[in-house]
């Protein structure tokens, strides 16, 4: 027992941080968590205080040092450790002080719109140059274009002179700037392959995109690759023990699938909906709407490239039923859901869509009910936009590269749910596998890769797959996606582009933003949901 080689992984999200130690037939054996509170002081903005992951973090830790003990173990048995962060959350700090100069701003933050706009207006060429070299779309979710904004509000940084005192960070970078003391200031090629500033194709900081975006280059973290000896931690009970991974989260789950072969998909039902199909070890441009990104880079070994398109409301929506609307009552309500699909569709473009529709103007709709619609068809039409979202990026997935998915993994929070696994067979037409780990399969992934530098074999214990078999004729599955794609195009045009904002006080999108909610409330409250049962 004392002799027991253990892997810890630290799991750093916006809403959650958390720590787990797996054993070496790659099974979770302790963990702790804590949850974050997100901060959301202006319609559109969404940011998180960074010193409280932080310590978060460490309480964590502590917990599970003290859990550890109970064991008969102590931390020596932990080889080495491993990093996941939730992705293009992105924050400046003070190299002296390690101090955040602002609040971290989150993936789901569209405060950079308006500047994004007057970039179309402006300069369309440098747009398609940067979105050729990085393989993404220019928009408000990628942590460049923050960057972009923390750098012009003299607010944060106050005078030129003081730049060359400042870090600039996604998650991964600042967990491990804190953990190693200021030793470590690096990024896993995951990370950076979503910034808008890496060149896809080089694999480096692209010049170009950090003139355009004024992000000074130097000042940037280096780019490693997600498995490798980074460093030893300096600060926590984890003092002593070396990095060996630092992945993206869904990225990291990619990894732990083993997923290496051109065709295939994993889906991730989460707060979001992210879907990401492998192309193999060459970079490439997507014709249909989706982006590339890196799925990850084994230490010396080649990169493995992937095509991507996600929704930033997935699971959202379902609290937004039951927090907002008051109609979903508890998860229980979601298990045990049973009513036939309808012709109801729920597009929960609360903020726009993302790939591959690409339509920041577009906003929240539910249509196609009449006055046989209850809450359960609502319900079941929110859970299928995880389901349609998904097709959707198969669909132009096969667009462009001939490949026809033959099946689809899924994890996520979402994922241990049949009825949704069922209604994906049916809408997608393949099989719909899940391992029932929910978002366990980025941590083992980590861990995985995590182990391999010091040759630690982490087991590959085959889970207990969960496969849903489709029940649809293809010609079922053409007509309700055809009408899927209709409440798409419904639902763009709602939200017109503000004017940009000159001061913090002045922020974009309010009254769009508003008034599409209270449209959305108003009819929802309009509708009589006298089904409790």
């Amino acid at each position: 027992m004392m002799n027991e080689q253990l892997i810890g992984v630290i799991d750093v999200e916006s809403e959650i941080v958390k720590f787990s130690i797996l054993n070496h037939s790659g099974n979770i054996v302790l963990d702790s968590y804590r949850h974050i509170k997100l901060i959301k002081p202006y319609p559109g903005w969404v940011e998180v205080d960074a010193e409280n992951i932080w310590n978060a973090l460490c309480a964590t830790i502590n917990e599970v040092i003290v859990k550890l003990e109970l064991k008969n173990l102590s931390k020596d048995n932990i080889k080495i450790i491993g990093i996941i962060n939730e992705r293009d959350t992105v924050l400046a700090w003070d190299l002296e002080s390690s101090k955040p100069l602002c609040n971290a701003i989150h993936y789901t933050d569209t405060r950079t719109d308006t500047i994004i706009q007057d970039c179309i207006l402006n300069c369309p060429k440098e747009l398609d140059d940067i979105e050729d070299a990085t393989g993404s779309k220019v928009t408000s979710m990628f942590s460049g274009i923050k960057l972009k904004w923390i750098i012009n509000n003299t607010h944060i940084i106050q005078h030129p002179t003081t730049m060359k005192n400042i870090k600039f960070g996604t998650l991964d970078t600042w967990i491990v700037w804190k953990l190693t003391k200021g030793n470590l200031y690096v990024t896993d090629i995951t990370n950076a392959s979503r910034t808008l500033l890496m060149n896809l194709k080089t694999l480096e900081w692209s010049l170009d995109a950090c003139r355009f975006f004024n992000v000074p280059i130097s000042l940037l973290p280096t780019i490693k690759s997600s498995s490798e000896h980074y460093g030893t931690i300096e600060e926590t009970p984890l003092k002593g023990i070396s990095i060996g991974s630092i992945f993206a989260d869904h990225q990291a789950a990619l990894y732990g699938l083993h997923f290496d072969k051109p065709g295939q998909i994993m889906s991730n039902y989460g707060d979001s909906c992210t879907v990401s199909c492998i192309i193999g070890t060459e970079f490439k441009r997507s014709n249909n709407g989706l982006i590339t990104t890196v799925a990850y880079k084994i230490d010396k070994e080649p990169a493995v490239y992937a095509f991507e398109g996600w929704t930033s409301v997935g699971g959202k929506a379902i609290e937004w039923l039951k927090n907002n609307m008051k109609i979903v009552d508890s998860d229980k309500e979601i298990e045990s859901l049973n009513i036939d699909a309808s012709d109801v569709y729920f597009v929960p473009a609360f903020n726009g869509l993302a790939a591959p529709h690409w339509k920041p103007d577009a906003r929240g709709i539910i249509c196609g009910m009449t006055h046989f619609t209850n809450k359960k068809h609502i319900i079941r039409a929110a859970l299928e936009a995880f389901c349609f979202h998904t097709k959707d990026v198969c669909v132009a997935f096969e667009k462009d590269t001939n490949i026809v998915p033959s099946q689809l993994f899924v994890d996520g929070l979402y994922s241990i749910y049949n009825n949704i696994l069922s209604y994906q067979a049916d809408i997608l037409g393949v099989d719909v596998m899940s391992s029932q780990m929910t978002d366990d399969m980025a941590i083992y992934g980590s861990a995985k890769a995590a182990a391999r530098v010091l040759n630690i074999s982490l087991g590959s214990h085959q889970w207990s797959l969960n496969i849903l078999k489709p029940t649809t004729t293809e010609e079922e599955q053409k007509n309700r996606y055809s009408k899927w794609l209709k409440a798409i195009r419904r639902s763009t045009g709602v939200s017109k582009p503000q004017q940009h904002c000159q001061t913090i006080n002045k922020y974009n999108n309010f009254s769009s933003n508003f008034l599409s909610t209270a449209y959305l409330m108003a009819m929802m409250g309009m509708m009589v949901f006298s089904d409790k049962n």
